[in-house]
């Protein structure tokens, strides 16, 4: 009886999460609906111990890896061999088309209109691959063992947030500027 009530509370739950997280406008609510409805019918029964990261929000669009420019699926795949892409969000921003991408890893990699990474985030650590040689060594140098799980492009250089919460900017050329408040 325990294993019923915690399947069906499980279930409400998880339709109370996506019917919450779907927005006020209607249009995102009818886009919802659908997979609101679909999810219970193919879903395996609930269990704690299946749960799976979230890896993109319950807004994200439906768009699969075949609505992505190639430049971005081939990236993905080069620097993320061992991840799939869970989901896809388009954002019409700064005059272009823009792309957040959620891998199952839970990673997430924010493409510009140019389809180039502008920001990375991944609590497990971004991969190094995206971290420029000055930020790694003042990092490495002034906070041992502490990773790196967010790093953002801006204008001026780079904005990295560390595990523990610190906030450090980096010039171009990757030297120390300073922290966040």
């Amino acid at each position: 009886m325990k294993k019923v009530y915690f399947k069906v509370l499980s279930i409400g739950v998880v339709m109370f999460a996506l019917w919450s997280c779907s927005g006020n406008n209607d249009a995102n609510q009818q886009a919802a609906a659908p997979v609101a409805q679909e999810q219970p019918v193919q879903a395996a029964p609930v269990d704690s111990t299946m749960a799976q990261p979230q890896a993109a929000p319950a807004n994200a669009a439906a768009t699969t890896a075949q609505g992505l420019p190639d430049a971005i699926t081939a990236f993905i795949k080069q620097h993320f061999p061992n991840a799939t892409i869970a989901g896809v969000e388009p954002d019409h921003d700064n005059g272009g088309l823009e792309y957040d991408v959620y891998l199952n890893d839970g990673t997430q990699i924010d493409f510009d209109a140019n389809n180039q990474w502008d920001q990375v985030e991944s609590m497990k650590g971004v991969p190094a691959f995206f971290i420029p040689k000055g930020v790694a060594n003042y990092v490495r140098s002034n906070y041992q063992n502490v990773a790196i799980t967010k790093i953002n492009k801006e204008y001026h250089g780079y904005e990295v947030e560390l595990a523990n919460g610190v906030e450090l900017n980096f010039d171009r050329s990757g030297n120390f500027m300073g922290m966040d408040d």
